[in-house]
């Protein structure tokens, strides 16, 4: 739910108070923006390229440093426990820290997830315990309660790892679909060497994180199968 304080805000904004350019842009995270703009939200911008191709790939695995969130989680948080922040959708350490994810992330894994398409976690973390729990609480949909751990598929794999060709091995068979037919979404350009030379379509996303461009770019090369 948008916290009382936002939407009043919301609604001074709306009323001329001020421009959405302006203040809005610079006091309310992006995900508030675009609950308060449907019409133009990342969200409805990413349902629509998803539902604007004729083929989806069987499944999208997603790395989570890098590409998920913007930071290496190991060491950016204090630890655990972890909690629900108590003015957003984010997530807060042990010391009170934000854990947030790249601001078009959500949008991308709800659209992928409103249409049926597996969501599949492939991280090298050193902490694998740290990101599940982060995951367990991060609210993806505000308006639904999704949260990304109930939106991962049980094939996610999440272990320290200097390769991950054994995690996309293991993922391909529990799925039960060809490599061609997966997706992934990976910050590390060696990453996605060693998914391409599998098979796997592969989407660097090294600087910008999960994005609305590198879904267009990862449903293109689907397409192309």
């Amino acid at each position: 739910r948008v916290p009382q304080f936002l939407r009043a805000f919301w609604s001074a904004l709306c009323c001329g108070c001020c421009t959405v350019g302006g203040l809005a842009g610079a006091l309310l995270p992006q995900r508030w923006r675009d609950m308060a703009e449907p019409g133009t939200s990342s969200r409805s911008r990413a349902l629509k390229l998803v539902k604007g191709v004729a083929k989806l790939p069987a499944a999208v695995l997603v790395d989570l440093d890098y590409t998920c969130w913007p930071f290496w989680l190991c060491h950016h948080a204090t630890g655990p426990p972890f909690a629900q922040h108590r003015d957003s959708v984010a997530v807060v350490d042990c010391s009170g820290r934000p854990i947030e994810m790249y601001p078009e992330a959500p949008a991308v894994l709800c659209a992928l997830h409103s249409l049926g398409v597996p969501l599949v976690a492939c991280s090298r973390s050193d902490e694998p315990e740290w990101c599940r729990a982060v995951a367990e609480l991060y609210v993806l949909d505000p308006s639904t309660g999704l949260r990304f751990g109930g939106a991962l598929h049980e094939a996610s794999v999440i272990r320290p790892a200097r390769s991950k060709v054994a995690h996309l091995r293991e993922i391909q068979a529990a799925l039960g679909v060809p490599f061609q037919e997966l997706l992934l979404f990976d910050d590390e350009r060696r990453i996605c060497g060693e998914g391409e030379a599998m098979g796997v379509r592969c989407v660097c996303v090294e600087g910008t994180g999960l994005n609305l461009d590198a879904l267009a770019q990862g449903l293109q090369a689907v397409a192309r199968l």
